[in-house]
């Protein structure tokens, strides 16, 4: 429509110009560098409505060719999109052989081919292919060498699925040498020393895993945690009460909190034969917060005064009656402060609210040493019986079958 109006427009100009022309033509004269050009206005009108559409049809001819090549890279494009989202998809459907080629086939036509790259690496790995992989970590390293930091962490969490430390180890530090260390090779850094027994490096780097903004503060928790208690066991392993206490001390405010790694320090205090330090850290745990595994490790303190340790673990049963572990842990107090009595008293009582294979073995001895024998054994029976969560289902014994020759003195059937 706009264009018709636009040709009935140009006619009726071109109509009334050429009305007034036929009247007086004009004359038109150029000088330039010394030469005379003459022509009338008409052929000069004409002459520049000729230049202007040569100019027009060339720039309509490049401008189609330069969208004619746009439109090509946009099509190249969508193929290699659409080429990654089926191998992801394939990815995720276990067909890995079919999405390495998926994703690899059309990747030099996306706008960030090392994408491409990354997850053909890590469908050659999942197919147990590490020279394929390794090529492809190389191709992506190529095609963005200026960041290094995803072929480098995914090149590292393979070394480390795979059990290669040393060489994770090389990849982890070329990654911080590059200036592009992230949270995810920090995190990965990490896990590398724990797998290392490396936990005094581990340690050292806890102030940059809480300052790290994306790893969560549980994920450091977790690892802090493990340093911790892998020290403390070390130290509790060689028996050195100084190196205990240092790393004790290492230890965060609120990783001294945690029941783990207090029972941890517990355990190795009572190793390095400091039950006085041991039952001040429980009880002060105890005191606050209750916890099973600490209040069963209080039943194992050795003080030269065992009615103290009792007295405590008492006050706590006040308030917790039918609490089974802490009947078992005033029950090892009493034995130690030779109240066997009152020892039987809370095993059996324990049982009564719950049955446990180590507080019938606790009381089986018990009973075995006061010289009752026979419920001793019925006893740890009973415990055996519940440890392997049946009783034996044997014919009874017909003792009559067994009788002794009158005769001969033997037996007979």
């Amino acid at each position: 429509m706009k264009r018709s109006i636009y040709l009935i427009l140009a006619l009726l100009a071109g109509a009334m110009i050429a009305s007034a022309l036929r009247l007086d033509a004009g004359y038109v004269a150029i000088s330039f560098l010394g030469v005379l050009i003459e022509m009338s206005v008409v052929t000069l009108i004409l002459l520049m409505l000729a230049v202007y559409f040569a100019l027009w049809l060339v720039i309509r001819l490049i401008r189609a060719r330069r969208l004619r090549r746009e439109a090509q890279v946009q099509r190249r494009e969508q193929r290699a999109r659409a080429d990654l989202t089926r191998g992801l998809l394939e990815m995720a459907e276990g067909n890995w052989p079919t999405a390495e080629i998926t994703i690899t086939r059309s990747a030099r036509n996306n706008m960030h081919p090392v994408v491409n790259y990354l997850v053909a690496a890590r469908a050659a790995d999942l197919q147990g292919s590490h020279e394929r992989r390794a090529g492809w970590l190389r191709m992506a390293r190529e095609a963005a060498p200026d960041e290094v930091a995803p072929v480098l962490v995914t090149q590292a969490e393979f070394q480390l699925k795979h059990k290669q430390l040393d060489a994770a180890r090389e990849t982890l530090q070329q990654l911080d040498a590059s200036g592009h260390q992230n949270p995810r090779g920090l995190l990965l850094l990490a896990r590398l020393y724990r797998q290392l027994g490396q936990f005094k490096k581990l340690r050292e780097m806890e102030s940059k895993l809480r300052a790290a903004r994306r790893i969560p503060a549980a994920a450091v928790d977790e690892l802090m945690d493990q340093a911790y208690l892998e020290m403390l066991k070390a130290a509790a392993d060689v028996g050195d009460p100084d190196e205990l206490e240092r790393a004790w001390n290492d230890a965060s405010k609120p990783a001294t909190r945690r029941p783990e790694i207090v029972l941890a320090y517990a355990r190795g205090a009572m190793k390095c034969r400091n039950h006085k330090g041991a039952e001040e850290i429980l009880r002060g745990f105890l005191d606050d917060e209750w916890h099973d595994a600490l209040a069963a490790a209080y039943g194992d303190l050795e003080l030269p005064d065992p009615l103290e340790l009792l007295a405590v673990a008492e006050k706590w049963l006040r308030a917790r009656r039918e609490d089974p572990i802490l009947l078992v842990t005033c029950a090892r107090l009493s034995m130690r402060a030779e109240l066997y009595g009152k020892a039987r008293s809370y095993l059996e009582t324990s049982l009564a609210i719950r049955r446990h294979p180590e507080t019938y073995q606790i009381l089986g001895s018990l009973l075995d040493q006061l010289g009752e024998k026979d419920r001793a054994a019925q006893v740890l029976h009973e415990g055996l019986a519940l440890a392997i969560g049946r009783k034996a289902d044997l014919p009874k014994i017909k003792l009559r079958r067994f009788q002794p020759r009158a005769d001969s003195g033997g037996w007979r059937p």
